[in-house]
């Protein structure tokens, strides 16, 4: 009987039993959100009554049938779960396994171990020989459409490159220092191989695409990254190819320093190298291989369904679907719909993550009110949040690791250098091993930098750093190999690796032995330029171009001449082209 204003009504029982029956709260709690639905809804609900801390952490076992059961991969829809977090049971997901041989590399399998090199070993790892084939091609014609006599073989090319490795280990104060005569400057090894003018030619026209292709910029299409894109996909396919994915990895930003004018240019305040390129790299936890890596070119105008780091995420992961590998990433990255979506693809993820992230738990105690070493957990269909209180909150999310596990950490006592034991999660450990993967490849690059200084055009300093970054990676696969065939010899160091494959590429190339005299005049000035202090110089009647400033398409007319090689030099306090040409 129930009371309703002043009177009473009564209900019979087939009423009740109707009523009971046409509410079905099941239904309610698996209902998706729509983006209508979502205004002046809370994106959180929490199921039971918020539980104090103490009971928080200490879970009760979960029921030994009980396990989240995966949706088939796409089974999904693209609207948001309702998130629902529940502090008293936690149930793990169940992802599948697949026959894979995590990081098992598939290059020089065939090679007898007694003649693979590790110059070998880099041509294979980065597919050099394609490479330099089309950077030559693109060169050549990316001259030619700029009314440019140039011309440069695949030998030649090899050459330049070894140079600019040689560069980044043997470090001078300026380019020129290279070709420099001083006997405590000079270094002979790169001087031979080709005079600082034919470098820097080679330098200036170095091109990787066909600009008659490109589009209009104001084309929906249009690619900001066009310069570079063609290596940037040769890269990421030889990496990949080179090695299979590891079982644990990593997803982070990689800076390029850079500080002349793009648009791609970004500034990050509270990095080591504040303005530059950004790149997405998916790197091995363990060894820093890079097995993928994109440029970020700006903000997005359409695709908006996830934030700009879930969306890094999930397109980096694309490669690795259905594999089970399991990704580490920080903050910038982490959410719980990322989360959600991983699962579907059947990859493991685990980091840290922002407070102001959307649907993360409200009931999470507030840090005044928390000790340092206390946790406070909850989850949602396998997703853990943990919140640990060390020196500071720390926040975590996760879909494959219990939260209940914990560890021992060591701190100082406030006041005092005593060490003392203070409890954390043991997805912090986990965190903390393997975050380092793209902090790793950037601290391996940095040491043997290629062209650190010169002020180049912008996809030329990404060309080199991506470079450097595949001679580390194939000193990694050169490591494998080595312990798979034991290989001849002690293992190289990174250094060793990079000077071998350096020397290989340049292969006692050189430019001056293919020199031929093409005039009597230029015959008389090679078989006296080492006698430097013999060649006369004096005024002549009339003023011609210097033939050194000639070359650099500089417009310089003067009347000192030289008598032996019959050419007009500059010799001035601005412009020595008189000591430049003969040496």
């Amino acid at each position: 009987m129930f009371r309703k204003g002043r009177g009473v009504f009564e209900l019979k029982n087939d009423e009740v039993l109707q009523i009971l029956m046409g509410d079905n709260s099941d239904e309610e709690d698996q209902r998706i959100l729509t983006q209508d639905d979502d205004q002046g809804v809370s994106d959180v609900e929490i199921e039971n009554t918020p539980v104090p801390l103490q009971e928080s952490v200490s879970l009760p076992p979960e029921p030994t049938t009980s396990t989240a059961v995966l949706p088939v991969t796409g089974a999904h829809s693209n609207q948001e779960p309702l998130f629902k977090w529940n502090q008293r049971t936690y149930v793990p997901n169940t992802f599948r396994d697949v026959e894979y041989e995590f990081g098992k590399v598939q290059i020089c399998q065939e090679v007898d171990a007694d003649v693979l090199t590790p110059f070998d070993i880099f041509c294979s790892t980065t597919n050099f020989y394609i490479l330099v084939q089309n950077i030559v091609q693109k060169s050549v014609r990316y001259a030619h459409q700029n009314g440019r006599a140039f011309t440069v073989d695949v030998k030649e090319m090899r050459a330049f490159l070894g140079m600019n490795l040689v560069m980044g280990y043997h470090i001078l104060p300026s380019l020129r220092d290279y070709w420099s005569t001083e006997p405590d400057m000079a270094v002979p090894f790169i001087s031979n191989v080709m005079p600082r003018t034919r470098f820097e030619e080679i330098r200036r026209n170095l091109h990787f695409c066909n600009n008659e292709e490109v589009g209009d910029t104001n084309s929906p299409g249009y690619d900001r990254a066009y310069k570079i894109r063609p290596i940037i996909e040769h890269f990421n396919n030889s990496f990949q190819n080179a090695l299979n994915n590891t079982k644990k990895q990593s997803i982070d930003e990689h800076m390029i320093k850079f500080k002349g004018h793009n648009a791609m240019k970004q500034y990050i305040k509270n990095k080591p190298v504040k303005w530059g390129f950004k790149l997405w790299c998916r790197c091995d936890a363990a060894t820093g291989y890079l097995f993928e890596f994109d440029l970020y070119t700006g903000k997005r105008t359409s695709g908006t369904e996830y934030g700009l780091g879930e969306s890094v995420v999930l397109q980096l992961t694309k490669k690795l679907d259905g594999l089970g590998c399991e990704i580490y990433v920080d903050n910038f990255f982490n959410s719980p719909m990322l989360q959600y979506t991983l699962i579907y693809q059947n990859t493991k993820a685990c980091g840290t993550v922002r407070t102001n992230r959307k649907h993360l738990p409200k009931t999470a105690p507030v840090d005044k009110k928390m000790n340092r070493g206390d946790i406070y957990t909850t989850s949602f269909q396998g997703i853990s949040y943990v919140k640990w209180m060390d020196n500071k909150a720390v926040h975590l999310l996760t879909n494959f690791l219990s939260p209940l596990e914990t560890d021992t950490v060591k701190r100082r006592k406030a006041g005092s250098a005593e060490k003392i034991d203070v409890k954390c999660p043991k997805i912090v450990s986990h965190y903390n091993k393997n975050m380092g993967g793209v902090d790793l490849m950037d601290q391996r690059k940095v040491c043997y930098e290629i062209d650190r200084r010169s002020k180049i055009k912008y996809y030329l300093r990404l060309f080199f750093d991506l470079l450097d970054i595949s001679v580390n990676n194939a000193h990694t696969v050169y490591a494998k190999l080595h312990n798979e065939k034991q290989l001849e010899g002690g293992l190289l160091s990174s250094l060793k690796f990079r000077q071998v494959v350096a020397r290989s590429l340049i292969n006692g190339f050189s430019v001056r032995q293919l020199d031929v005299p093409t005039s009597k005049s230029n015959s008389v000035r090679r078989s006296v330029k080492r006698q430097l202090p013999t060649h006369p110089m004096e005024k002549s009647k009339t003023r011609k171009r210097c033939v050194n400033c000639a070359k650099c398409r500089i417009e310089n007319r003067i009347n000192n001449t030289c008598v032996l090689c019959k050419v007009h030099l500059c010799y001035t306090n601005e412009r020595n082209c008189f000591a430049e040409y003969h040496n």
